[in-house]
């Protein structure tokens, strides 16, 4: 509690102000007269130092001491007074509509049954944008700060869609091998760190406050100058070719430039851009101008030119072509106004101060990966083992004390016997889940920059060390000891202690793949432990490698079961099964399909792949990467 320290401090500056004239007045007194007689100042001119002078020379040293500290305290006192009373005017009040609206919050919240006493984070909508206006895990007023850059939160927002989209892109494509090959996960490499660090603030703050307009970009082209000019044509590349994931009937192009301006922004290392959705790539500056000029363009917002500003005579064939157009162009721009970008993005623009997106070729070239199409071609498969996570072999369990349980799939949920253990942290949960998917230990370094993405590992240290005590603190009583162990700065959790679900699925899984006998029952052990998507309520960036690998897991025994099995009826079963767990797999609503067309029901067939086409479209997919054809089971 901070009462005790606001009365201490308190009574130290009582006794700072109060005590030394106390002391000096009543205990020493005034040595001087109020008003001293002429023989007074003659004498005192004649012998100046006498022992009363020199007495009373000390006591107006200590009066003045004593002044100058009461006059830095009662300053240092009014500065924070003023600093509060600013403050308090600055938090707003709740309108009549809020208070309201809060009232009846409280209430629901009051009246509510509550099943879990850890928060559920939901997953952030996606949203579209232009140009617009933070601690990485902190979604601010109007952007997000990754490292290398600004980004507005509604773009930050449309970053985090487009890497869910990935993932989606990866589970429609995927293709079970045959039960005697081994399965390539090559495919599950984890998203950039720019991008998991974006996914990481908004799944800590998923709804972030409005911000102002954005800045719109004048008919006529507008130039940029000042230091973050070019990372601000990189933020304007990455926004506008954002627009272009909306689902269109026919596709468009968004921005146009050229491979010299594209090498000059994104720098040596760059990979191919070619098949981004939006952008058209030319040769030359005559090149863009001339698609840019083009009489057939379809209906709808014409493309934006970006390109650096030539010498010569072609700036005045740009101001031209630009005249009903739009166009960045970096540099001073003289047929056109010229934003100043400061380096942090900020703009001066008809009297308003704005925010631009600005990024570093890294930070740009991390966020244009997930813009990227995922080859929809199924990774060949090889002889590389299968992923399969080490699995502790729990020791017997010790005797007279309860065993702590840890439900990851499906919902999170941490037990002493029956007994629910709240943990009060996000973050400590975060920390318990990533212990159960690495049961061989992380390090500091580890577990620091997989919580928090994007942000030093050396400045996040303590957090850490604080989340670690408070999750102690949680988990251990006399009944429950403390399960995680902490040796050669690796912290791991200690099966003596802790039993959890997902360790009992790997140990199936390991058995599945390489049992010799009896692959039914091991396929079904498999399917039986899967009781759900990994810390499904949670969207962390960090889960989706793991998450996907899990599922892909079940889908293979259910798929080995419908293999293995002479029954059209059985085998619907099994695909139905594997269709519940991934709704936008196509081979296997092909698969299940073909089951239906065998079993004579040509229009449930038609109607699941309608429903699939239906599903894929509303996730932003757009059309089947394969088309569907014939399929003979063996």
């Amino acid at each position: 509690m901070r009462w005790p320290r606001q009365v201490a401090s308190a009574a130290g500056l009582l006794v700072i102000l109060a005590g030394p004239p106390v002391v000096l007045t009543y205990g020493i007194g005034w040595p001087l007269p109020a008003r001293p007689t002429p023989d007074q100042w003659e004498q005192w001119v004649s012998e100046p130092l006498t022992e009363d002078t020199l007495m009373a020379g000390l006591i107006l040293l200590a009066w003045m001491l004593w002044l100058l500290t009461a006059t830095i305290t009662l300053h240092t006192a009014a500065v924070r007074v003023k600093a509060t009373i600013r403050r308090l005017r600055r938090v707003p009040l709740p309108t009549p509509m809020q208070a309201t609206a809060t009232g009846m919050a409280g209430a629901a919240a009051l009246w509510t049954p509550t099943t879990s006493a850890v928060p559920v984070d939901e997953p952030a909508a996606p949203t579209t944008s232009n140009l617009h206006h933070s601690n990485p895990q902190r979604t601010a007023a109007a952007g997000v700060d990754v490292p290398g850059g600004w980004i507005p939160a509604e773009t930050a927002q449309q970053i985090a869609a487009a890497g869910a989209l990935v993932w989606l892109r990866r589970r429609r494509a995927y293709q079970p091998p045959p039960t005697a090959q081994r399965r390539d996960d090559s495919d599950l490499t984890p998203l950039p760190a720019t991008v998991t660090t974006v996914q990481a603030a908004l799944a800590t703050t998923p709804t972030p406050p409005a911000a102002g307009p954005p800045a719109r970009i004048p008919p006529g082209g507008v130039g940029l100058t000042g230091p973050g000019a070019a990372d601000a044509a990189r933020g304007i590349l990455l926004t506008t070719l954002l627009q272009a994931l909306r689902p269109t009937e026919l596709p468009t192009t968004a921005l146009i430039t050229t491979r010299t301006d594209l090498h000059t922004l994104l720098g040596p290392h760059a990979p191919p851009l070619d098949g981004i959705p939006g952008l058209l790539l030319t040769d030359t500056l005559d090149q863009a101008l001339t698609a840019l000029a083009r009489p057939d363009t379809p209906p709808g917002p014409r493309p934006t030119l970006l390109t650096h500003l030539p010498d010569g005579s072609t700036t005045t064939d740009i101001g031209e072509v630009l005249t009903h157009a739009t166009a960045v162009l970096i540099g001073t721009w003289t047929h056109g106004p010229t934003w100043y970008v400061e380096a942090d993005g900020h703009i001066e623009t008809s009297g308003d101060r704005r925010r631009l997106c600005v990024l570093t070729p890294t930070a740009a070239t991390d966020l244009l990966a997930v813009l990227s199409p995922t080859p929809t071609t199924t990774p060949a498969t090889t002889t590389a083992p299968r992923q399969r996570p080490p699995t502790p072999v729990p020791p017997p369990e010790p005797p007279r004390r309860k065993r702590l349980h840890l439900q990851v799939l499906g919902d999170v949920a941490l037990r002493s016997d029956d007994t629910p253990v709240p943990i009060r942290r996000s973050a400590a949960l975060q920390i318990l889940v990533a212990l159960t998917i690495r049961p061989e230990g992380m390090t500091t370094r580890d577990l620091a920059t997989t919580i928090w993405p994007g942000l030093p590992p050396i400045t996040i240290t303590r957090r850490l060390y604080t989340t670690l005590s408070d999750l102690r603190k949680d988990i251990t009583t006399t009944d429950n000891p403390d399960p995680i162990h902490h040796a050669d700065d690796r912290y791991r959790l200690d099966p003596q202690h802790l039993t959890a679900d997902l360790w009992h699925l790997h140990t199936a899984i390991d058995h599945a793949t390489t049992a010799l006998t009896d692959h039914t029952h091991a396929h079904q052990a498999v399917i039986d432990h899967y009781t759900g998507d990994l810390a499904t309520n949670h969207t962390w960036p960090w889960l989706d490698p793991t998450r996907e690998t899990i599922r892909r897991h079940v889908i293979d025994a259910h798929t080995a079961l419908a293999t293995t099995t002479p029954d059209p009826g059985t085998r619907l079963h099994h695909l139905q099964d594997a269709l519940r767990i991934d709704p936008y797999n196509e081979h296997l609503h092909h698969l299940a399909a073909d089951t239906l067309t065998t079993l004579g029901d040509h229009q449930a067939a038609h109607t699941l792949l309608t429903r699939h086409r239906q599903r894929l479209t509303n996730a932003g997919l757009g059309r089947p990467s394969i088309p569907h054809s014939s399929k003979t089971w063996p």
